[in-house]
């Protein structure tokens, strides 16, 4: 579910039903995201490494170029994530973290 979608950012929900079926999650919101910046809450979820390939599939299906892709969950969900998936335990962090990888974007690093 879309909670917020301003300054070319979404803002997603992740929950137990979404990881249950992440290729319809992807059908569903890919056309939506387009170019977006996308943060994935995932604060519903007890325990992140329980829903590893769900993530994975969810990360590699939407990430386009030149695009961010941001999980929000707390350090005692997650303990052993792949560092292919960018992690940070505030929806505050998230949105600097993105801003920050505009920037690089657009400096050409």
């Amino acid at each position: 579910m879309i909670t917020k979608d301003e300054n070319n950012i979404i803002e997603i929900q992740i929950d137990k039903e979404v990881t249950s079926n992440p290729e319809g999650f992807c059908q569903t919101y890919q056309d939506k995201i387009g170019e977006s910046d996308v943060i994935l809450d995932c604060m519903k979820l007890s325990f992140l490494d329980e829903h590893r390939e769900a993530l994975s599939i969810i990360l590699n299906t939407l990430k386009a170029d030149n695009q961010s892709i941001v999980f929000v969950a707390t350090p005692e969900q997650f303990n052993s994530l792949p560092e292919v998936l960018i992690v940070v335990p505030t929806l505050e962090e998230a949105h600097d973290f993105i801003e920050l990888d505009r920037i690089q974007r657009d400096l050409g690093f």
